[in-house]
C-alpha cells in the first residue's frame, strides 16, 4: 500500500511540474508566432492525430504505404517556445517523444499528450500502435522569394503542381510554398547557383551533377523510387532543414547521397528512409575524368535526426567507394533512432564505413552522437571488403577514424572492425565513448568483433587526445 501511494504521489507531482511549465510556457509563447499550411489537394488528413501548437490547429497529414509503414506528418513554422497538444484517436496508453536526448517531458490526459518545446526542432513520436508522429517545427522564413522575381519558379500553396520533370538553369530558384505540393522529379547537370528552397512538399526525387553552389533549404521530399537526393560531383552544396521520407520500395532509396562531392553539409534534417539515411559513396575514375573530380572531400552531416526503417544505415560510408580519396567527414551532434537490416554484410549498423572499392578513406571523425536502442544487428560497423559485392575493381583503405563522445543504448549488438589480408582497418579512436551508459576501456568492454585491425585504442582519462 505504502508503494501504490508513493507512486500516485509521484505521478501527481509531475503532474503538478507539467502543468506549472505549460503555465509558463504560455506565458512566453503568448508572443510566439506560428505559422500553419493549408493541407494541398490530394494529400490524406490523418485519422490517428490531430495538432495544435500555441493553441492554433496545424494540419497534420497522413503518407506512406499503409499501416505502419505510414508517416503522420505535421508540419509548421514557428519561432520561439511552443506548447504542442496531440489528440489522438483513442485514449493513449503508452508513448514515447524522441529523440531521448531532447528530455522532453509529456503531460497525459486521456486522448492528449501536451509537452512544450524551447524553439523549433524535428521530433519523432510514438503512440501506442498508430502509425508513428513526426513533428516538424521549422523556423520562419526568412526573406522568402515572391511570385515574379526574377529567377524563381513559384509553386503556390493551396495548390498540387505536377510536371514530370523539371529541368534546372542556371542562377535559379525553385520555391515550393509551404502548402503546396509538387509532383515531380529535379534534374540538373553542369549548372550553377541553384536554389530548391520552401516548406512545401516535393513528390519525387533530386538527381543533380557537375554543380556547383547548390542549397536545398526546407522542403519535404517523399520519395519512391531511386536514391532520393542523388548530388553527384558538386561543389558547395548545402542541405539544410530537409526533411526526407521514402517507402514503397526497399532497396536503393536512400535519403541522400553525395558521390564524389567536396565542401558538402547536411545541417538539421530529419531523414526516415528504407535504405541508408546518408550514403557517402565515390565514383571510378572512367578515363575521361581527372583523379581530383572522384575524390569526395569535406562533407559534414550534423544536428540531424535520423531513421534507418527497413535496410538502413543512419550514416555509412559505402558501399560504392570506387576510387580515389574519400576524406575530412564530419558527422556530429546527430540523433540515430534506428537501423534495421541485414544487407550484403551480415547487418546494417548506426553508423558504418563499408569499403568495397579501391578507395583510400581517412581523416573521418564521429563526435557527439546518440544512438537510441532500436538496431537490429550491429551498432557500429568499420570494414574493408574484397572490394567485389557491387563492382570489381578491388579493395581499399581505411586509415585513421576518430569516435568521440559517442552514446551508444544497445549493449546486445556488436562493434565490427575488420580488413583483409592485404589491407587492414587502422588506427581508430575511441575518446569517450559509451555503451549503454557504460565507458569504453578496452575491446573487452564489448562484442567487439576484429579481425585485421591495427592500433585500435581508448581513450578514456580526463584530457581527450585530439587528432
Amino acid at each position: 500500500m505504502h508503494i501504490n501511494k508513493t507512486l500516485i504521489n509521484i505521478s501527481i507531482y509531475l503532474g503538478l511540474v507539467c502543468a506549472l511549465q505549460c503555465k509558463a510556457f504560455a506565458q512566453l509563447n503568448k508572443n510566439s508566432q506560428v505559422v500553419g499550411y493549408p493541407a494541398p489537394p490530394g494529400l490524406e488528413t490523418s485519422k490517428d492525430f490531430s495538432i495544435t501548437v500555441n493553441n492554433k490547429s496545424i494540419w497534420t497529414e497522413t503518407v506512406g504505404n499503409g499501416g505502419m509503414e505510414n508517416l503522420n506528418v505535421a508540419n509548421f513554422s514557428a519561432a520561439g517556445p511552443q506548447t504542442i497538444t496531440i489528440t489522438a484517436a483513442a485514449a493513449i496508453k503508452k508513448y514515447e517523444i524522441l529523440p531521448k536526448s531532447r528530455n522532453i517531458i509529456g503531460h497525459l490526459n486521456g486522448r492528449k499528450l501536451t509537452f512544450n518545446i524551447s524553439g523549433p526542432q524535428k521530433l519523432y513520436i510514438e503512440i501506442n500502435s498508430f502509425p508513428h508522429l513526426a513533428i516538424f517545427s521549422n523556423p520562419p522564413e526568412v526573406q522568402a522569394p515572391r511570385q515574379g522575381d526574377a529567377g524563381v519558379v513559384y509553386y503556390a500553396a493551396s495548390t498540387s503542381h505536377s510536371e514530370r520533370e523539371i529541368d534546372l538553369q542556371n542562377d535559379q530558384t525553385i520555391y515550393i510554398e509551404g502548402g503546396a505540393v509538387l509532383n515531380a522529379n529535379i534534374r540538373g547537370k553542369n549548372v550553377h547557383n541553384i536554389k530548391i528552397i520552401g516548406r512545401g512538399i516535393l513528390n519525387g526525387n533530386v538527381r543533380i551533377s557537375g554543380t556547383s553552389n547548390l542549397e536545398v533549404n526546407g522542403i519535404f521530399i517523399r520519395n519512391t523510387a531511386g536514391w532520393c537526393n542523388t548530388l553527384t560531383d558538386c561543389k558547395n552544396t548545402v542541405y539544410k532543414n530537409v526533411k526526407v521520407f521514402s517507402y514503397k520500395t526497399v532497396w536503393g532509396i536512400d535519403g541522400i547521397d553525395p558521390v564524389s562531392c567536396k565542401n558538402f553539409i547536411i545541417d538539421d534534417c530529419f531523414i526516415r528512409t528504407r535504405d541508408d539515411c546518408v550514403s557517402i559513396k565515390s565514383m571510378r575514375n572512367r578515363g575521361n575524368d581527372t583523379t581530383e573530380s572522384i575524390n569526395t572531400d569535406s562533407i559534414t552531416v550534423k544536428n540531424s535526426v535520423l531513421m534507418g526503417w527497413s535496410h538502413a544505415d543512419g550514416v555509412t560510408m559505402g558501399f560504392e567507394l570506387q576510387g580515389g580519396l574519400v576524406q575530412n567527414v564530419l558527422v556530429k551532434n546527430c540523433d540515430i533512432l534506428s537501423a534495421r537490416g541485414q544487407g550484403r554484410t551480415g547487418g546494417h549498423s548506426a553508423f558504418s564505413i563499408v569499403c568495397d572499392g579501391p578507395s583510400i578513406v581517412k581523416n573521418v571523425r564521429f563526435e557527439d552522437i546518440r544512438v537510441e536502442s532500436a538496431i537490429e544487428y550491429k551498432n557500429l560497423e568499420l570494414i574493408v571488403t574484397e572490394g567485389r559485392r557491387y563492382g570489381t575493381a578491388g579493395p581499399g583503405i581505411i586509415n585513421g577514424v576518430y569516435l568521440k563522445n559517442i552514446k551508444w543504448s544497445n549493449a546486445d549488438k556488436p562493434f565490427v572492425i575488420a580488413g583483409i589480408p592485404t589491407n587492414f582497418v587502422e588506427n581508430v579512436t575511441f575518446d569517450h565513448c559509451y555503451l549503454g551508459g557504460k565507458l569504453l576501456k578496452n575491446t573487452n568492454d564489448a562484442d567487439f568483433q576484429t579481425e585485421f585491425t591495427r592500433n585500435i585504442k581508448f581513450i578514456t582519462g580526463k584530457a581527450s587526445a585530439e587528432k
